[in-house]
């Protein structure tokens, strides 16, 4: 028979008859997309993703079964077709039934594979669990201990029992790491030529740097500190966070070829202006070190918690004696009581005045709005520390004798303030105010950045400190980039890791020379609200087990000495505690070629938003499980099926919107799919059938490869 000749996107090409322009296409290494498509078998026509415009007719067709003819003109990229494909996603994901991501990954700034590594855990595999941990946190084992578990606070479990040990867990898989033979090391790039400053070897900087380096880029890391680490070794005590295990996370960084000039200060061993010439990109991480001081008269007899915290870490702890105040509630003002009782204890002042031995915390507001982490409270008062509410510093003075005397404010909450807590007023009265004699006050209220350096020279600056783009972490100065503390101000460490790991993408974007966009940020599908039919399916298969308890030192020992105070879970309560987990987010989130396709086309996932379907899942096949709500009825499953000569099979049932897919005759999953649940649970094209034993790409023949898209990695293995 003759050939046939068609012309695509200006190419043209002889094909055989009867071929389709997705045939043909690829024939010419074109990539149309495609949900319902399944090689090899009759086309579905089902999605109307892979609609293209042939020249001379008004309605555009799909691709997929859309013969050639001769002399047949075909668009498959113009902005008609685009927006088509981006409707028929929009009109698919209007009533979807799941949720892409697990809602303890979507609280975690780090974006953490929660339900990656616990499944690896609980198997056994931890080599496994450590990569799956290292491909978004930096720094695990460290964060493991400090982080406040933004994620544990979202998890599912707490709807039944108890939240899930996220932190403890993925500080058990660093620790095994670290006690393996050979711990894990990214592999790196070929070098690139390029070099980065990193200003702050802190979280963030540190953070940069582990994403950096494997990317092939040269980096030297600056700090003032002798020693980096920034506040996880200067602002957290060394019983809450050992040296050693921090020291051996840091030393990844000088495996995969890092530097650090110690001892070096920005504004006075080298300028901004001075590490641009030397180096292809900057990172400023310097953080938020600068103490802010009480706020009254007396304010300097004080000393600052971060600098209180610092003299400790540096061996010269100031003499505090037997009376101590902090002031305060967040965790430096935690961690500076707890470190006071310690050093109080390894001072042993002689009461030569019949005076009282105390540690005593003030805080403005009431306990429910304190900022620090609860276990933080209760450990502080299980060590001893008292902790009086709804005090403020009024004046602080130095007696004849050396002491000091804090008159104190009582106060009330009134209004909320910008924080959303109540604002705490003053209290009008005589009997309002009172005097503590104490021997030390540590202020802990906070600290800011050094931002009038960073404006001098030549950066943006805001309120909170260096202005930068929120997505991709750039300033105003180009190849110079900022994140962290060093903008948010004071904050969370586990947000500093996330920039570090943000600004590694932006820095890697800048330095090959392809547009600073960030990090992917891909389309996510969040099942909400979820009524009470929902919550009881999702928790219909879930047994209540209780939350792995962190096993402590005795509290002799905690008051005493700077031994690590929690020791970690063994590996029998790991593996159990992993167990618990269970796996809200879509087993297919990173390969799912639906929310691949939907964030290349930046589609609105609420534009047709309205009644969606009820959750709920079949686990009654020992193979796969089956989510009916996530099914966009493209047939894949019924033409493998049938190909394969399934004795039953499955096919559509319904009609209308109540169209689902099963098994006839209302027979189980499991007879349906007896021989090609496999094969149907990899080609499905949304997650509605997921294997119930695998996890994202590790599912056999998945063509995602690390951070890229399924679908633009397949068109560029197609053309290569």
């Amino acid at each position: 028979m003759t050939n046939v000749t068609v012309t695509i996107d200006g190419q043209q090409l002889e094909v055989k008859p009867g071929a389709t322009v997705l045939d043909a296409a690829a024939q010419l290494g074109i990539r149309i997309p495609t949900l319902c498509h399944v090689p090899g078998m009759e086309p579905a026509s089902s999605c109307y993703v892979c609609a293209v415009q042939v020249e001379g007719q008004r309605k555009l067709s799909p691709a997929c079964s859309l013969p050639v003819a001769e002399g047949m003109v075909v668009t498959t990229d113009s902005d008609d077709v685009r927006d088509t494909r981006k409707m028929a996603l929009e009109l698919l994901m209007s009533d979807h039934a799941g949720d892409c991501l697990a809602p303890c990954v979507v609280s975690c700034p780090a974006q953490l594979d929660v339900g990656g590594f616990m499944y690896e855990v609980a198997v056994g595999n931890m080599p496994k669990s450590v990569e799956v941990v290292a491909k978004n946190l930096a720094l695990p084992g460290a964060l493991g201990r400090v982080c406040p578990r933004l994620c544990e606070q979202t998890c599912r479990r707490c709807g039944i029992d108890e939240s899930l040990a996220i932190a403890a867990l993925h500080r058990y898989v660093a620790d095994w790491d670290r006690a393996a033979p050979e711990s894990f090391v990214p592999p790196r790039a070929p070098s690139t030529g390029k070099s980065v400053a990193i200003v702050g070897a802190g979280p963030a900087g540190l953070a940069a740097a582990i994403y950096l380096l494997p990317k092939g880029h040269d980096c030297t890391l600056y700090d003032a500190h002798p020693q980096p680490g920034g506040m996880l070794r200067y602002g957290i005590p060394s019983y809450r966070l050992p040296r050693a295990a921090l020291d051996d996370e840091i030393d990844l960084i000088r495996k995969l070829g890092g530097t650090f000039r110690m001892n070096e200060r920005w504004g006075d061993s080298f300028s901004l202006s001075q590490l641009r010439e030397q180096h292809d990109a900057v990172f400023l991480a310097i953080g938020a070190q600068n103490a802010q001081g009480l706020r009254c008269e007396g304010e300097q007899l004080a000393l600052s918690g971060v600098g209180f915290l610092e003299r400790v870490e540096l061996e010269d702890p100031p003499t505090l004696g037997r009376r101590i105040i902090v002031i305060g509630g967040g965790n430096t003002a935690m961690d500076a009581s707890r470190t006071a009782v310690r050093v109080q204890a390894a001072q042993q002042e002689p009461d030569t005045n019949g005076h009282d031995s105390f540690v005593r915390v003030l805080y403005r507001r009431t306990r429910h709005e304190m900022p620090c982490l609860m276990d933080e409270v209760v450990a502080a008062e299980d060590e001893g520390v008292e902790i009086e509410y709804l005090v403020a510093p009024a004046e602080l003075q130095r007696t004849e004798n050396g002491a000091l005397r804090l008159t104190c404010q009582r106060m009330e909450l009134g209004e909320p303030d910008d924080s959303g807590r109540r604002r705490p007023v003053p209290i009008e009265g005589s009997d309002a105010r009172f005097v503590i004699e104490c021997d030390t006050v540590i202020a802990a209220i906070g600290q800011s950045v050094d931002w009038p350096l960073a404006e001098r020279e030549g950066l943006e600056v805001t309120g909170w400190g260096i202005a930068a783009d929120p997505v991709t972490l750039a300033t105003n100065l180009p190849g110079v980039f900022a994140g962290g503390d060093a903008v948010l101000g004071a904050d969370l460490v586990v947000r500093a890791v996330a920039a570090g790991r943000m600004v590694a993408s932006s820095i890697d974007q800048y330095l090959t020379g392809n547009p600073v966009m960030g990090e992917p940020h891909m389309t996510e599908i969040r099942m909400t609200p979820i009524d009470d039919d929902e919550r009881a399916a999702i928790y219909r298969s879930i047994e209540q087990r209780d939350r792995a308890p962190m096993p402590h030192i005795d509290i002799e020992r905690r008051r005493t000495t700077f031994d690590e105070v929690e020791t970690g879970l063994s590996l029998a309560q790991a593996e159990r505690e992993a167990r618990r987990c269970m796996s809200c987010g879509c087993r297919k989130a990173d390969c799912c070629r639906f929310r691949n396709l939907s964030t290349e086309y930046d589609v609105d996932v609420d534009r047709f938003a309205g009644e969606r379907r009820r959750f709920s899942q079949d686990q009654s096949h020992e193979q796969i499980i089956y989510e009916p709500g996530k099914c966009i009825m493209c047939d894949a499953c019924v033409r493998i099926a049938a190909d394969a000569g399934e004795p039953l099979g499955v096919t559509t049932i319904g009609r209308g919107f109540d169209v689902t897919m099963g098994v006839p005759f209302d027979r189980p999953l499991s007879e349906g799919l007896q021989l090609v649940a496999k094969q149907c649970a990899i080609a499905c094209p949304s997650g509605a059938l997921a294997l119930r034993t695998d996890r994202a790409c590790d599912l056999e023949g998945c063509p995602l490869s690390d951070a890229a898209l399924c679908d633009r990695t397949i068109a560029s293995k197609e053309n290569r």
